[in-house]
């Protein structure tokens, strides 16, 4: 055992134990823990974050990870059990069986492959998901948790949005693509787009305190800043899309004048961030590599191939280590299947040039899981969708149903996304596509809850017999009782 690994093994056996003993000490502080849980989704990075039993490899997942989030979260999840909520938990919050599901088929892919120890990484972080999932659909249970993650959300972006900036033009660390602490352009440009239609609805809203207003407005616009400094082609064609539907509809659903400034102060300020970056942006789009499109075919040949060959696949995360070592190589080099030495190619620096991970998070699915494995995926983010779309339209808290909109246009842009990257699989965006689709959850199980107190407001009291006037036909009777108080 190494010593990193040795050193993950002890942050969290140390640390899950220490937050447990915090909550417990400190339970009118949780939705503080809440809010710090949700903000280091953002990252991911060392030393804050371990590897345990690290493999150096081209793989999605390289070791069984522990991170700063992973602490609260199981800690969370103990406190829970030990009757530390106080309240009723959803041990099944909605959509749980269908991850189950592509928990199980992940095992069954594994079965015969080239490594399978490697697919376990995956299958943790894949229960770790559930359990973050899990433990925001329970402790989201009012409004003031609702705005607790918004704001941990802002955070995160406000976070990255400076960390772009100080690399950038403090330091000088950066003078390509920024990365924030994420470790490639496109992670951070993937994560950022899912949070700010969600912050942009909100902002259209009256809802928000003065102090609240600025927070997410500083966050859209850093947030906006980092994306275009990721050079994400992509990214930067889906956010200004996502942004302008959110505002279309939030106008459509009530058009007010406040909303109409707001339209007109960002189109001020995108037309002043457009104009500064334009040259650059122009020059991004014109000097992508034609061998970067042809690579991510060749990827997604190599995939179907996989997929059509395996009914589960070739394993969970195991995609570039077959890759690497099987016949389907040959498939992301099509033109070299001719070369005089193929060992000898394989080895060299050319022959690894191509190697990598499915740009596609579909075909990665298919590749590693199968059909099967695919199809339950796509079940499972489906039914997340239509359920917020069916949130969406029931709505009419105006707060709730602004949230309901940024979350649908978000995560609707972020799979479309990933038809171009596999970034939905980095720990970083599953995580806090979890925390949206939970708090998603909760503000459902919120808007219950609040519907029935105000009916049992409304219900009108039942009369009590025992102190029912009696009328006496008897008139001396009558006026004795009116005398006594009872008439």
């Amino acid at each position: 055992m190494t010593m990193a690994s040795l050193m993950g093994l002890l942050v969290f056996f140390i640390g899950v134990p220490a937050v447990v003993a915090l909550l417990f000490t400190f339970p009118q502080h949780r939705r503080l823990f809440l809010a710090v849980m949700i903000f280091f989704t953002c990252y991911v990075k060392k030393p804050l974050y371990q590897e345990v039993f690290f493999v150096n490899y081209r793989g999605v997942d390289r070791g069984f990870a522990v991170t700063v989030s992973d602490l609260l979260f199981f800690g969370f999840l103990i406190w829970m059990m030990l009757g530390g909520l106080r309240a009723k938990i959803q041990w099944l919050p909605f959509n749980s069986i269908p991850w189950f599901l592509l928990i199980l088929v992940s095992c069954f892919s594994l079965v015969g492959s080239i490594e399978p120890y490697y697919g376990l990484f995956t299958i943790h972080k894949f229960i770790r998901c559930w359990i973050l999932y899990l433990v925001v659909v329970n402790l989201v249970r009012d409004r003031q948790d609702v705005m607790a993650v918004l704001t941990a959300l802002a955070a995160a972006v406000v976070f990255q949005g400076f960390t772009v900036l100080w690399a950038k033009y403090i330091t000088q660390a950066v003078v390509a693509r920024s990365i924030g602490t994420f470790r490639h352009p496109n992670t951070l440009a993937m994560y950022t787009d899912l949070i700010l239609p969600v912050l942009l609805g909100v902002l259209m809203t009256r809802v928000l305190t003065a102090r609240q207003g600025l927070i997410f407005a500083t966050a859209i616009l850093l947030g906006f800043i980092a994306v275009l400094f990721t050079k994400s082609r992509a990214a930067m064609l889906l956010l200004p899309a996502s942004m302008g539907i959110v505002v279309g509809i939030s106008i459509l659903m009530r058009p007010t004048s406040r909303k109409f400034g707001l339209l007109a102060v960002g189109f001020v300020a995108l037309g002043l961030i457009i104009a500064i970056a334009l040259p650059r942006l122009i020059r991004r789009f014109e000097s992508a590599p034609k061998e970067s499109a042809e690579t991510r075919e060749y990827f997604n040949a190599a995939a179907a191939a996989m997929a059509r060959d395996n009914l589960f696949g070739i394993g969970i995360n195991l995609y570039s280590h077959s890759l690497a070592n099987t016949d389907y190589y040959w498939l992301v080099y099509p033109d070299k299947t001719e070369v005089p030495d193929p060992e000898a190619f394989r080895e060299s620096v050319q022959g690894q040039s191509r190697l990598g991970t499915a740009h596609h998070i579909y075909w990665l699915y298919a590749a590693e899981t199968g059909y099967p494995g695919l199809v339950i995926f796509l079940l499972h983010t489906g039914l997340f969708s239509l359920y917020n779309l069916i949130c969406f339209v029931r709505e009419r808290d105006h707060l709730f149903k602004s949230i309901f909109l940024g979350m649908l246009v978000g995560t609707s842009i972020h799979h479309l996304h990933g038809t171009l990257e596999w970034i939905f699989r980095q720990t970083e965006v599953q995580y806090l596509y979890f925390v949206m689709m939970g708090t998603m959850v909760a503000m459902i199980t919120i808007r219950r809850r609040e519907d029935a107190a105000l009916q049992g407001q409304k219900r009108p009291l039942r009369p009590v017999l025992s102190r029912v006037p009696v009328v006496s036909p008897d008139p001396a009777a009558h006026l004795r009782l009116r005398h006594e108080g009872l008439a």
